[in-house]
């Protein structure tokens, strides 16, 4: 009988700890949350089966267990750490509510108001990698403040941890930057601070008229007014040629694209054209009279000679044989075109390769020649270098739309501008131009109408060409495609900016005007790499469609003193990019960057 006894015992004493064995991993929750000792733990399930012996064990628990275990370590109550947190708590970040920084960030990378069905993990796991700069690199409060979408508590700490825990730049993404800039100019206080690298210079830094423009503008167009300015000023500063420091002759020509939402404020690139353009449109009316009389002329059956009207200021919708025309007619002065809304030229576009002016865009730019033959009696026949400015207002859709193709070079060429985020904020108000502030900047246009000639600019050259080689520099560390691809042109807009603050300046290099040429070059890049940036990265790497931006990682400063081609196709695998590296590691090498010092190994030269 007794030893019957101790085998019941010891069957008992064997079915209890398999039950514990298999009710550990439910607990392990409750090690994380409480930092419960083990032995503690384990005596915790010893007595709940002792107490409860007809318990069910499962060895893979359901998240109800879990949500159940929760309950109870909480007093039955849902725990501070996975609750989300309440209004009035504080929760913000320099006085923007966590809340609507996420919903800015979601918007901003594509993902709407949440994630589809298959892409949650990965937008959790983004977003934990971007936030976690603005919330202390603490596990728990993004777990706070990002939504769930119904994942599991465990599989989101799990997901948060390894974004906390990857490799991270030395400073906060751009693209975090740019979703607290948005924000912090939609808040009327202005508590968040401004980046200096998104305000226009002001005051006494701007050369000649441009100061005027900046002085009559609110500062959140200030940006805006001065680039909006160049294609303007280059129509009429159309005799001025410039050296630039690949040898080629340049002139003042500029695409400028200005993006924002409807009813935002575009139009005011209405009265700076009437203002600056005032002379050219007088011309124009004058000419316009010419052609008219011919016109009817023609169509009463007269024999009058054609007059071959100079009108430089022509229409978005223009077809392409008139374009030829207008151009031959203009005798290499530029030809300029104002579109408020880029949806005209964006329809004419559609209109067939009668109407299809990107390649004359791009032409235009690069100032080279184009012609067509006749292939109708109606039609133009002629060849002739392109010399042309434009300036386009238009929604963000639109805009995409119109830029859709990040391989044609139209994107490498224009110069986008973004106006500032203006939902709730007040209409702005721009300061009224007196009567003889008018007459000065008439009498500056006139002026730039005056010049002409070849000139030779060695100090703005010198200046954009160590800008340049900065932004090259910034590439051989970050890797990011797009940034090596559009420096170039940025440069060359730099340059072209300079060649306008040189003439205000009295044709003098002076240290505004070539301050100026740097900051159109930066800002232009700026976006560019916004705007097209990641496009242009995913069109590299072959991928379907954009990745995320990733924030210009600095791989060379992330890599250890000694690394391995593997470390550096691990890292890029992580930030999503392409794990082809050789070209990268030798062109390490040919700057001087690294060295090799064993099979598979290189060392990093301080």
């Amino acid at each position: 009988m007794a030893q019957r006894n101790l085998q019941t015992q010891e069957q008992a004493q064997t079915q209890q700890q398999t039950q514990v064995q298999q009710l550990l991993p439910q607990h392990v929750l409750l090690v994380r949350l409480t930092e419960m000792p083990v032995e503690a733990l384990q005596h915790r399930v010893e007595l709940e089966c002792m107490e409860n012996p007809w318990l069910e064990t499962s060895p893979n628990p359901s998240e109800e267990g879990e949500k159940q275990l929760l309950d109870e370590v909480n007093g039955g109550e849902e725990s501070d750490l996975f609750s989300p947190p309440s209004e009035g708590q504080g929760e913000a970040f320099r006085g923007i509510p966590y809340s609507t920084i996420v919903q800015a960030l979601l918007w901003k990378l594509g993902y709407g108001d949440a994630p589809a069905e298959g892409e949650r993990n990965m937008a959790l796991y983004t977003m934990s990698r971007y936030l976690r700069f603005i919330c202390d690199f603490d596990e728990q409060k993004l777990f706070a403040i990002l939504p769930h979408w119904g994942l599991s508590d465990h599989e989101v700490l799990a997901t948060i941890k390894s974004a906390v825990g990857s490799t991270r730049p030395a400073a906060i993404p751009s693209m975090m930057n740019e979703v607290l800039s948005s924000l912090g100019a939609a808040i009327e206080t202005g508590a968040a601070e401004a980046d200096e690298t998104t305000a226009a210079p002001v005051e006494a830094e701007l050369p000649g008229i441009l100061q005027d423009l900046s002085d009559h503008a609110p500062e959140e167009f200030r940006e805006a007014t001065l680039m909006a300015a160049m294609p303007m000023l280059g129509t009429l500063a159309t005799g001025i040629r410039a050296k630039y420091r690949d040898g080629k002759l340049n002139s003042p020509s500029f695409i400028v694209d200005i993006e924002a939402p409807q009813a935002t404020g575009k139009s005011f690139v209405d009265a700076e054209f009437e203002l600056l353009m005032d002379p050219i449109i007088k011309q124009d009316e004058v000419e316009w009279q010419k052609e008219i009389a011919y016109s009817l002329a023609k169509k009463n059956g007269e024999e009058v000679e054609n007059p071959c009207s100079q009108i430089r200021i022509i229409e978005p919708n223009i077809g392409v044989s008139a374009f030829l025309e207008r151009a031959l007619y203009a005798k290499g002065k530029h030809l300029f075109t104002y579109a408020p809304e880029i949806e005209t030229v964006l329809k004419n576009n559609k209109g067939g390769a009668w109407t299809e002016k990107n390649d004359l865009f791009r032409l235009a730019y690069d100032n080279k020649p184009w012609g067509q033959h006749r292939i109708s009696k109606d039609s133009f026949s002629g060849k002739v270098t392109l010399y042309y400015n434009m300036v386009m207002c238009g929604t963000p859709n639109k805009c995409r739309a119109f830029f859709a193709d990040a391989e044609s070079g139209l994107v490498s060429r224009v110069t986008p501008v973004v106006l500032p985020d203006m939902v709730g904020a007040r209409m702005p108000q721009f300061k009224a131009w007196s009567q003889e502030d008018e007459e000065k900047v008439k009498r500056q246009c006139l002026c730039l109408m005056d010049e002409e000639g070849e000139v030779d600019l060695p100090l703005i050259n010198k200046s954009i060409e160590a800008w340049d080689e900065g932004k090259r520099q910034e590439y051989l560390q970050t890797l990011r495609y797009s940034l090596d691809v559009l420096r170039r042109r940025a440069a060359l807009n730099g340059f072209r900016a300079g060649i306008i603050a040189y003439l205000l300046e009295g044709r003098q290099e002076t240290e505004r005007a070539i301050k100026f040429a740097l900051w159109y070059a930066e800002r232009c890049l700026h976006y560019q790499l916004q705007l097209y940036g990641s496009k242009i990265d995913a069109l590299h790497d072959n991928a379907v469609s954009p990745q995320v931006s990733k924030g210009n990682i600095r791989y060379l400063d992330a890599l250890p003193k000694e690394f391995t081609k593997e470390d550096l196709v691990n890292l890029r695998l992580a930030n999503n990019e392409s794990p082809v590296v050789k070209t990268v590691i030798c062109r390490w090498v040919k700057e001087g960057l690294i060295m090799k010092i064993g099979t598979n190994l290189w060392q990093k030269i301080q």
